[in-house]
């Protein structure tokens, strides 16, 4: 049977579902994921004294760039002057501590989801990622390693969530709606983005607990409330939900099921030399790699890019920095309907899906990642605007590309094949800052250098899936025939008959 022939019975709701509520309270869960991960991003603009790291290069009469002669700041848009003096390379490695230790539990958090379920894995790294958020503004005043230790604390309970989503939609998401609930549930991460970078810019002006420890905080505490209430509500099978219709949670069985190699968590083995022997993985690990280059490039670096380069006060920037992201939500959102419209309606086959939004969601940022390269503070809004499509083109890929082809290709094993492509799209997170500290510290004109670099990177990605990707489900990760139970034809005879 093929996966779209499952259709819900007309007595399945799909807007007042227990599905898509496991969607929302995922969607809630992005929220707080992400403003916990994009915090130190913008807090890092008004924690950090610019002028005592200015200082030793006024000193040695160091000529003014063409953006401070073409775009001087007033007064009143001179940058917040936080209490510490942190280079931009100390600055870069306070940014890359997170995904250090996102780094090193991606791969075993995915195995952890397959086999135990993500109800209290995925709450219990919420709430330990909570408690160390909000220690970050004291670790920020005995010293900068202390706030790297942290962040790195944070980035391990981190490194578990999206090797979880992965494995909540392979037992929640009925194929012919993958685009829809997985979309949605995933662009929590871009309006975690959007409110914390808007919401975090005008934290940095106010005087209360002095501003910017705020932003640590109130994404601490929301993702402390958000952990306990996930291991109340969340359920790993819809067998087990108390709440769930018979007809809703027939329908979700018999389509997961369908796909889905059947086990438990005693005899649970995964194919190991299958996955990493697959081309169709390897394609799945590169373009998840190169396309992360940009959004973690982005993500840690777009509120210096509009303080240094644009020359936006911090107000400005949190509002504007937000901006892409929630465009991104937008078309995550719009494309995963689309997709999953293209696929039931059987205009294009799913591999042909998720390779179309690959090349809209890899390509199109590229090109406007070039523009970008020769903007100036004098046209900063045409900057914002070619921010904006790019990043918000980038939404085709988590919609209807490359973030549903672990789903696509081996529904069994999702949260680990996603967790060991995470892993691997975790390097950028680590080399970008690094990369971005180096090629700007001296010379801010050198951002184009860092745009160039996405867009190579972007385009590699994009390659190498359209001639390796695949979107259809993987021989060894098939539904294993179950034995056939053998029940006696009748006492005398001892004739066995089998029963399918």
């Amino acid at each position: 049977m093929n996966e779209t022939d499952i259709k819900p019975p007309k007595s399945v709701s799909f807007w007042f579902s227990i599905r898509v509520a496991v969607a929302f309270v995922g969607f809630l869960g992005m929220v707080a994921h992400y403003s916990q991960k994009i915090s130190i991003g913008i807090a890092l603009v008004c924690m950090v004294n610019h002028s005592a790291i200015e200082q030793p290069k006024t000193s040695i009469a160091m000529p003014l760039t063409q953006a401070d002669i073409d775009c001087p700041r007033l007064d009143n848009t001179a940058p917040i002057e936080g209490p510490y003096p942190w280079t931009k390379n100390i600055q870069g490695i306070v940014l890359g501590g997170y995904f250090w230790g996102y780094l090193i539990t991606e791969i075993p958090g995915g195995y952890w989801a397959a086999r135990y379920g993500a109800r209290l894995i995925f709450g219990g790294a919420m709430i330990l990622a909570g408690i160390f958020s909000i220690a970050i503004p004291w670790g920020a005043s005995l010293h900068w390693g202390v706030v790297w230790f942290l962040r790195l604390v944070v980035g391990f309970a981190h490194g578990i969530i999206w090797p979880c989503m992965a494995a909540i939609m392979s037992r929640w998401a009925p194929p012919n709606e993958r685009g829809k609930l997985i979309g949605f549930m995933n662009a929590g991460a871009q309006i975690g983005n959007v409110i914390t970078l808007s919401i975090g810019g005008l934290m940095c002006s106010w005087s209360f607990v002095g501003g910017w420890p705020l932003i640590f905080y109130s994404t601490g505490i929301l993702g402390l409330i958000w952990g306990i209430f996930w291991i109340f509500f969340y359920t790993d099978s819809p067998s087990d939900q108390r709440c769930i219709s018979n007809q809703e949670k027939n329908y979700i069985l018999d389509s997961t099921q369908e796909q889905s190699s059947h086990h438990d968590q005693n005899e649970f083995q995964a194919p190991w030399k299958q996955i990493l022997t697959s081309p169709v993985c390897w394609a799945l690990f590169i373009i998840h790699t190169c396309n992360n280059w940009g959004t973690y490039t982005f993500l840690t670096s777009i509120p210096k890019y509009m303080s240094e380069v644009l020359k936006f006060d911090i107000k400005s920037n949190g509002v504007l920095s937000s901006l892409p992201y929630l465009m991104f939500w937008l078309n995550i959102n719009i494309s995963g309907a689309v997709a999953d419209r293209l696929i039931q309606k059987e205009t294009l086959t799913t591999t042909q899906t998720r390779k179309l939004f690959n090349v809209l969601g890899n390509l199109i940022p590229a090109i406007f990642v070039i523009g970008l390269a020769f903007m100036t503070c004098k046209i900063k809004y045409v900057a914002v605007v070619l921010l904006t499509i790019g990043v918000t083109f980038t939404g085709c890929c988590y919609g209807g590309g490359f973030l549903l082809t672990a789903n696509d290709i081996a529904p069994s094993y999702a949260g680990i094949i996603f967790g060991i492509s995470n892993t691997f799209a975790t390097l950028p997170g680590i080399i970008s800052p690094y990369v971005v500290g180096a090629l700007t510290g001296e010379d801010p004109n050198n951002w184009r250098y860092v745009f160039f670099i996405c867009a190579a990177i972007y385009i590699i990605g994009m390659v190498v899936f359209l001639f390796i990707g695949s979107g259809e489900v993987q021989p060894w990760a098939q539904k294993r025939p179950t034995k056939p139970e053998e029940i006696p034809l009748s006492e005398p005879t001892g004739i066995l008959i089998t029963k399918e």
